[in-house]
C-alpha cells in the first residue's frame, strides 16, 4: 500500500522560490552594466585640431 504524501503549500513554495528571484536579478545587474558600458563608450569624443589652409591673399589682408 502507497503512502500518497501531500505537500503542505508552504513546504513547496519554499523550494520554487530559492531559484526565482535569482534570475531577475541577474538580468536587472546585466541590463544595469549594460547602460553603465553604453554610457561610459559614448559623450563627448577629444576634439582634434583642424587645420585649414588659408590662401595667400587673405593672409594680407
Amino acid at each position: 500500500m502507497k503512502n500518497s504524501r501531500s505537500y503542505s503549500s508552504f513546504e513547496g513554495s519554499s523550494r520554487r522560490r530559492s531559484r526565482l528571484p535569482i534570475i531577475p536579478i541577474i538580468l536587472l545587474l546585466a541590463l544595469v552594466g549594460a547602460l553603465a558600458y553604453a554610457w561610459s563608450r559614448g559623450g563627448e569624443k577629444p576634439q582634434q585640431r583642424v587645420e585649414k589652409v588659408i590662401p595667400a591673399e587673405k593672409l594680407g589682408k
